[in-house]
């Protein structure tokens, strides 16, 4: 008797024959290869599917629902939940990755990534504020979306306007403000959480007018970390102040601070005010290895958000794998804290940075604030929005030996952040981990009652059980 995997791939295969890729072949290989987390690339999902259309999403949605099988959604970015063993993972990003731009608003397909859209905005001189890297897509989107421009104009998720969401049973339904009944609590909660409840096939954003983002970057010592916690809350929306723990190839042996203050203004004294700022940040430090100044459009002429390396060489950005090609592991969360960040806690960072397993090991520091707090709580599913920062940690390895050690100092750092954590990011919340159930109370505070009642009325079934909630 055939298994509910096995049959759900065989009706794939049948309705579906030319986008349904089995396991031992090269399109299959060649899809998970181009997966960005490498834990996630190493799973076995039951099949890929390549839908090129709405319609064939909603027939692989309806084809899992009827035969007991789950999903998985890779859309154009860097989930680590897009692949899980023995599901079906569904790839928009191989035919459904185009966006374009219409008056003031965009409309971008599912599997897009926030680069192409941006890209496409380009000629017109608007944007839709995203995260640090390009390589992001609607998992990111739908769920918060944190960056340079966070303090002045919000998240990714506050752009979104329409909504086109393919349900668990197959079922296609368009979502906006102007959706009533059940589908306004689903316009409710894909801003949030859409991975629960959906494939966004896709999605109408708005737009702002945007010109030079101004940057100014600093590599000092971590004798200057206090400091920053203390200026940081005191800019001006226009303005954001981030930061890295880490190491660079410019301090042989001592982990440094990396600060890089982006200010969104085209005024001159907002610009000074920027740069005080950050003076006043560098005065404290023992040392300032790298200072820069420069401006570029958003996002992509932008420098990373990264130490820099040797005499000031500018960091490898972050590429995409490449099928077949060698990878280490990566272990990372995210939480939100208030404005509370004080000496104390940097001390305790600053032992965690030195004590870090390997040199790619990192903490970040994104700062929102601002426009963040302009929505409320409840308005949407995201849950957070007294955050002054967003704070990633990675733990990244390449020999198996570390793993252990890495997961251990992950963990120290939570620790260590916990006395001023006020909730998760959703992003990081990965299935299966012993903290996972705290992580989602975290995540979701208030809205998780709602949320979880919503999701057994529309996928009672658990297709897309593998999304936590």
């Amino acid at each position: 008797m055939s298994s509910p995997s096995a049959e759900c791939v065989a009706q794939l295969k049948a309705v579906l024959p030319h986008r349904v890729h089995l396991p031992d072949t090269d399109d299959y290989h060649t899809a998970l290869g181009r997966v960005f987390f490498p834990d996630a690339a190493r799973r076995r999902p039951s099949c890929v599917v390549e839908p090129e259309s709405v319609e064939e999403v909603s027939t692989v949605m309806r084809v899992v629902h009827r035969t007991g099988g789950t999903v998985t959604v890779r859309g154009g970015g860097l989930s680590s939940n897009c692949v899980a063993d023995d599901a079906v993972m569904l790839d928009l990003s191989a035919q459904m990755n185009t966006a374009r731009p219409e008056d003031d608003r965009v409309v971008v397909a599912g599997g897009a990534t926030v680069g192409t859209m941006l890209d496409a905005l380009a000629p017109t001189g608007r944007v839709v504020p995203v995260g640090i890297v390009e390589h992001a897509g609607f998992g990111l989107v739908t769920r918060g979306g944190v960056g340079y421009l966070t303090r002045s104009l919000g998240l990714t998720v506050d752009q979104l306007l329409e909504v086109e969401l393919v349900l668990p049973s197959g079922e296609v339904v368009h979502l906006s403000d102007t959706s009533t009944g059940d589908e306004a609590d689903l316009w409710w909660a894909v801003r949030g959480c859409a991975p629960c409840f959906g494939v966004v096939t896709s999605a109408v954003l708005r737009t702002h007018p945007q010109g030079p983002v101004w940057v100014d970057r600093m590599v000092l010592g971590l004798e200057a970390l206090a400091t920053y916690f203390r200026i940081a809350p005191t800019l001006p929306r226009d303005t954001t102040m981030g930061a890295v723990l880490g190491y660079s190839a410019l301090s042989a042996d001592e982990p440094v601070l990396f600060v890089y203050t982006a200010c969104a203004s085209e005024d001159a004294s907002d610009i000074d005010r920027a740069r005080a700022a950050a003076t006043s940040v560098a005065a404290v430090s023992g040392s300032v290895l790298y200072r820069s100044e420069t401006s570029g459009d958003y996002l992509s002429g932008l420098p990373e958000f990264a130490p820099p390396g040797a005499d000031g060489e500018e960091p490898e950005p972050i590429r995409l794998p490449q099928p077949g090609e060698r990878r280490g592991s990566f272990f990372g969360k995210a939480v939100f804290t208030g404005p509370t960040l004080d000496s104390q806690l940097a001390e305790a960072l600053a032992t965690q940075i030195r004590g870090a397993p390997t040199r790619e090991c990192r903490i970040d520091f994104q700062h929102t604030g601002g426009a963040l707090a302009d929505v409320g709580d409840e308005d949407t599913a995201f849950w957070g929005r007294g955050g002054e920062w967003n704070i990633p940690l990675n733990a990244i390895w390449s020999d198996p030996y570390d793993g252990a050690a890495c997961l251990s100092w992950a963990g120290g750092t939570l620790d260590a952040l916990a006395p001023h954590t006020t909730g998760v990011y959703s992003v990081e919340v990965r299935p299966g981990f012993p903290e996972t159930g705290a992580e989602i109370d975290a995540a979701y505070g208030g809205n998780l009652r709602r949320l979880r009642e919503l999701r057994q009325r529309h996928d009672p079934m658990g297709v897309l059980t593998h999304y936590p909630l």
